[in-house]
């Protein structure tokens, strides 16, 4: 098969690709969630994006304890420490320590590989590593210069979102679905979370309801729906045996696609994805429409932290250099 048809071909296997991925720039990485992105081709060939490139995300993995507990037994054949195979060792005092491998056959997988390809250049930038500028956007500068990018947006960027939502494909990943078309949603776990460790559990609530792109649309109409995903989300937690008491949920603005949905973590869980320039806590989110204003979001400020490779930030780039001075400034730093 060629690369031309590769690219085209849902079915081809991850493995398949991976082994004729060629590496051409680490995009970045993460030392606290011991993560690095990576741009390369499928083939060797040059890069051209949306057509040979490739993302691959590396991820290493949380120690699954339950796997260590049956296999933590007396016996160096089945003992966790057992399977130790160690280099330098250094010691001061009481205190040891050493670099080594762990036998990950034996306790399981060790690290999680994702793949996008072919890799638009908005995948590219998305992932690789970028200084960040501070927005505050009032309503007005929403409607002025937020609104318009995210109506231009094409349908086809959320089509990966519509074949869930009609379980073209992931059906067997989704945990909980209430098909109602206003007021339902499906919620399956989030491709960052290898649903195996209930302490990094990562949900995501997707709404079936079309139109909703972001925290701004919201309004006293849609408390039914951030309802039921508030009353229903334990339903799906509790299948990785984390009870509703051990629940974040939140929604980000700006969000990663825009089509509504909210996150669903285990508190214990920690992250960027929960910082305060990015995520609103579904609770304030119901609040602040119920208590404050049915309008609450159209009339509030938002600020939030953008990267400066993003469209979206190049988009305020050029209102900013064509309204300098016939338009209020919004703070960017």
């Amino acid at each position: 098969m060629s690369l031309s048809e590769q690219a085209t071909d849902t079915t081809t296997s991850i493995k398949t690709l991976l082994d004729q991925f060629r590496l051409k720039e680490v995009l970045n990485e993460d030392i606290s969630s011991k993560t690095v992105w990576l741009l390369g081709t499928v083939g060797n060939t040059d890069l051209v994006p949306g057509v040979n490139a490739a993302v691959v995300t590396l991820e290493r993995l949380a120690f699954d304890t339950q796997s260590i507990s049956n296999h933590g037994l007396p016996g160096p054949d089945a003992s966790l420490l057992g399977s130790l195979a160690l280099g330098s060792e250094e010691q001061n005092d009481v205190y040891s320590w050493a670099a080594g491998y762990i036998n990950s056959r034996k306790f399981g997988p060790d690290i999680r590989v994702s793949l996008i390809y072919p890799a638009t250049q908005k995948h590219i930038a998305k992932h690789r590593r970028q200084h960040r500028r501070w927005i505050t956007e009032t309503p007005g500068l929403y409607s002025l210069v937020t609104k318009p990018f995210i109506d231009a947006q094409p349908a086809s960027r959320i089509q990966w979102v519509y074949n869930i939502l009609s379980r073209k494909v992931e059906a067997d990943r989704i945990v909980y679905e209430d098909p109602d078309p206003e007021n339902g949603f499906i919620i399956l776990p989030d491709l960052k979370w290898d649903a195996s460790n209930a302490a990094s559990m990562y949900l995501v609530a997707i709404v079936h309801r079309q139109g909703l792109k972001s925290l701004r649309d919201l309004t006293d109409s849609h408390l039914p729906l951030l309802k039921n995903i508030r009353n229903k989300a334990n339903v799906a937690a509790e299948k990785y045996g984390v009870p509703h008491d051990k629940l974040r949920l939140y929604i980000h603005y700006q969000p990663s696609y825009y089509h509504l949905h909210v996150h669903i973590t285990n508190v214990d869980l920690e992250g960027r994805g929960i910082a305060a320039d990015r995520a609103h806590l579904l609770d304030t989110v119901i609040s602040n429409i119920e208590d404050i204003a049915p309008d609450y979001y159209q009339k509030v400020t938002l600020a939030y932290a953008l990267g400066s490779d993003t469209e979206l930030w190049q988009h305020w780039t050029a209102h900013l250099d064509s309204h300098s001075t016939t338009e209020p400034t919004p703070e960017v730093n």
